[in-house]
């Protein structure tokens, strides 16, 4: 099993800045190759506080310089919003740039902020994703595309940056759409699907409609690869638990507006608007992998259990609490926690 650091790079609260986010994140992706973490993975938002990070390939890139070991890559390209042509040659320079570490994760994307100001129709999303994701296999597989489809019309073209070895580099889906659940093994891919602050018995049932579309399409369920996003924080300090159980509230709240037509918002940053049924922290701190480093491991080691992911992605960007205290949760994970997770029965 893979463990993989997310990072969001948001400004989670009005006294951060960019700089102090974008510093933070090295920070912690330096951490994660000394501590043995396998992946680092980077977001894809654009036009709010929700991340800084417009382009996950360029941030990736950036750490390549930086690190040794650790696999880079976005969580996810938004492939409606890319030209595909050159973001695949932006995955070849990485991957030869960082020694062969590029991994790489797409999605249809969701917000109709986004689309809208990238003048994208949403309701061409998934027709988009398909043809830029055929294209994307052809150039991996040939190392040449020629392509008609729908919306992309590309003449005979080849590449020069390609992947180290020709090889197609490791590939993952996010999605909530059954057609891509079913899709995703197909083409050799990992369904990344998040597990919120919910007990891994809750987390089971998205798993199980991965493997319901999969069968349902003739994929058999051993052939179905899982990666499962957690939010995660360690910390020896009940004070410290507390506070971020509850900004984890806040930043859920925000999340759930990305898919509204017109986010609430103060100029970048969304609003903290309540919905039916939220968790609570009361709720986050009984379920959740936030708590001391025996809880963690103990959550977690339930999930590699019960779920069998093929990754496991840690998110501890979601607070704003110091960077001190960031830093420390992820020092933790990794002396107290990780090598638990490293276990045979884990691995």
């Amino acid at each position: 099993m893979q463990i993989a650091l997310f990072s969001s790079l948001a400004l989670n609260d009005i006294s951060q800045t960019a700089p102090e986010v974008m510093a933070g994140t090295r920070q912690a992706v330096r951490m994660a190759d000394e501590l043995g973490f396998d992946t680092a993975w980077f977001v894809e938002h654009h036009f709010s506080a929700f991340s800084i990070c417009a382009s996950p390939l360029m941030m990736a890139m950036h750490c390549a310089g930086f690190t040794k070991r650790i696999r880079l890559g976005p969580a996810v390209l938004v492939l409606p919003l890319h030209e595909p042509l050159r973001m695949i040659e932006e995955i070849g320079m990485l991957d030869l740039a960082s020694g062969g570490r590029a991994v790489v994760g797409i999605g249809t994307g969701h917000q109709p902020h986004e689309f809208r100001s990238m003048g994208v129709p949403m309701e061409e999303r998934f027709e988009r994703f398909m043809e830029t994701w055929d294209v994307m296999e052809m150039a991996w597989r040939d190392g040449r595309v020629a392509y008609q489809g729908r919306h992309l019309h590309i003449p005979e073209t080849l590449f020069s940056a390609t992947p180290v070895g020709g090889r197609r580099p490791e590939l993952f889906v996010a999605t909530h759409d059954r057609r891509l659940m079913a899709e995703a093994p197909k083409r050799n891919a990992t369904v990344f699907i998040s597990g919120g602050p919910r007990p891994t018995e809750a987390v089971a049932a998205a798993r199980d409609e991965v493997r319901e579309a999969a069968t349902a399409a003739g994929v058999p369920p051993a052939a179905v690869r899982l990666a499962v996003q957690r939010y995660v924080f360690v910390s020896e300090d009940k004070a410290v638990i507390r506070q971020a159980a509850e900004q984890m509230v806040h930043f859920m709240r925000r999340m759930r507006l990305l898919r509204d037509e017109y986010p609430a918002r103060d100029g970048l940053h969304f609003r903290s608007v309540p919905f039916q049924g939220e968790p609570d922290a009361d709720y986050i701190l009984a379920n959740a992998p936030v708590g001391d480093p025996e809880t963690v491991a103990e959550r977690l080691a339930r999930d590699a259990a019960q779920l069998r992911p093929a990754q496991l992605s840690i998110h501890m960007s979601y607070t704003w609490l110091p960077q001190a205290t960031m830093l420390r949760s992820l020092e933790l994970f990794g002396t107290r926690v990780l090598p638990l997770l490293r276990k045979p029965a884990f691995a």
